[in-house]
């Protein structure tokens, strides 16, 4: 499904990855490791084709993202992957059922109603329907973190990408989060890959790879 092939990527002359391959077939859930500066939000960016690589390919279902074009990309995106921050990247101001709508508000080709319905199936899924109304800026971060994977989720993605999305909670919440992860991955059959630098939450998931001196390693 997703596949990254001799990636290479640079900046300002320092080598982030050099010959970076990696498949992630569909209906998987694995996590990267790495230490702070290794390059995993590099190698997030480019598989979402947020950025390109300066040599390789990134394919996805055989059709090669870095050689179209960004309104294309970002159409892609829109259908086909889900996205987890660390820092959330929600709005404070707007309620918790206004920021998961964001995520899918661009579709043209969805209902409004529909796109109404899958809020509130997503805020169910991460256990907040009861604070659809909630002003972001007044939840928790466990809560704004749950929010943020509905988001992610609210366009039915074969894929999300989740960038250190435990890095800014406690040990339990953490857990939650990845439990969650775990629950979604089982019940809505979409692939999640996971980045952290954290040995305890990448054994949460089915696989793990390492990314070291610019290379990933099983």
């Amino acid at each position: 499904m997703l596949a990254l092939e001799n990636i290479k990527k640079s900046y300002k002359g320092q080598e982030v990855l050099i010959n970076a391959s990696i498949s992630i077939a569909e209906k998987e859930m694995v996590s990267i490791m790495g230490r702070s500066g290794a390059g995993k939000s590099t190698l997030l960016n480019i598989m979402a084709g947020l950025i390109k690589p300066d040599s390789g390919r990134a394919l996805f279902n055989g059709n090669d993202l870095t050689a179209i074009d960004e309104e294309s990309l970002a159409a892609f995106r829109l259908k086909h992957i889900g996205i987890v921050f660390q820092d959330f990247k929600l709005i404070p101001s707007l309620s918790l059922s206004d920021n998961i709508l964001l995520g899918i508000y661009p579709r043209k080709d969805i209902k409004d109603s529909d796109k109404t319905s899958r809020v509130n199936e997503l805020a169910e899924r991460v256990g907040l329907k009861h604070k659809l109304k909630e002003k972001v800026d007044n939840l928790s971060g466990g809560e704004k973190q749950r929010v943020a994977i509905a988001r992610s989720l609210v366009n039915r993605p074969v894929i999300v990408l989740a960038d250190e999305p435990t890095g800014n909670l406690d040990s339990a919440t953490s857990d939650s989060i990845m439990a969650l992860f775990r629950e979604l991955h089982q019940t809505m059959l979409t692939s999640f890959i996971i980045v952290t630098h954290d040995k305890d939450i990448a054994q949460k998931t089915d696989k793990t790879y390492v990314l070291q001196k610019g290379e990933i390693r099983s």
